[in-house]
């Protein structure tokens, strides 16, 4: 099973959708990167799903990185792929708009 951790998101400025992640392959406990984070086209992550990869989220907390929840795919009202995380009402401040940002360049 590969495990992959996303750590940063580009937003769409008007919709909010992910459309890039800054994520790595983690070890399989979750505490190291087995690849160095890397940016990627959100749909990087939905092929990744499909294989049946696991993706989770990672945030910051007093100077250490935490897991958060899984992601998985969705499609939006135009028919295009995309994530979000699983869960997200389980609590603040953990889903993909909460993650740090990747810049627009």
């Amino acid at each position: 099973m590969t495990v992959h951790a996303i750590t940063a998101v580009r937003l769409e400025p008007d919709s909010q959708r992910v459309t890039h992640v800054l994520w790595g392959q983690v070890s399989v406990s979750g505490e190291q990167f087995e690849v160095a984070p890397h940016e990627s086209p959100v749909i990087e992550v939905v092929d990744a799903l499909a294989r049946g990869d696991t993706v989770v989220t990672v945030f910051p907390l007093e100077g250490q990185r935490v897991a958060g929840p899984e992601v998985r795919r969705v499609v939006d009202e135009a028919g295009r792929d995309g994530i979000e995380t699983v869960g997200a009402e389980s609590g603040p401040g953990r889903t993909l708009a909460d993650l740090s940002r990747l810049d627009y360049g």
